[in-house]
């Protein structure tokens, strides 16, 4: 079983084309909310992330996982691949 993973971008932003590349490397699937100039949605982002509102933000199985920076630590100390396999860590 796979996780749902939901990551919250700007299209031209380097850390959200960057974690999105880990994503894409570890071959998983996940929604994209690309945000550009979108008040609204960047505010439910930021409800969604406890406060957080810079760029990227990633949930991973509605588990705010934070950006960039988060994600390629999660990775550094292998716990990323149990998330994404649906494994809680």
């Amino acid at each position: 079983m796979t996780a749902n993973i939901e990551i919250y971008t700007w299209s031209t932003c380097p850390f959200c084309i960057r974690a999105k590349a880990l994503l894409q490397k570890k071959g998983v699937e996940f929604t994209e909310y690309c945000i550009d100039g979108d008040n609204a949605a960047r505010a439910k982002m930021t409800e969604r992330a406890n406060g957080k509102s810079s760029l990227p933000q990633i949930f991973i199985d509605d588990r705010h996982i934070g950006g960039c920076d988060d994600i390629y630590a999660l990775e550094g100390q292998g716990e990323l691949d149990p998330l994404l396999q649906g494994q809680a860590a």
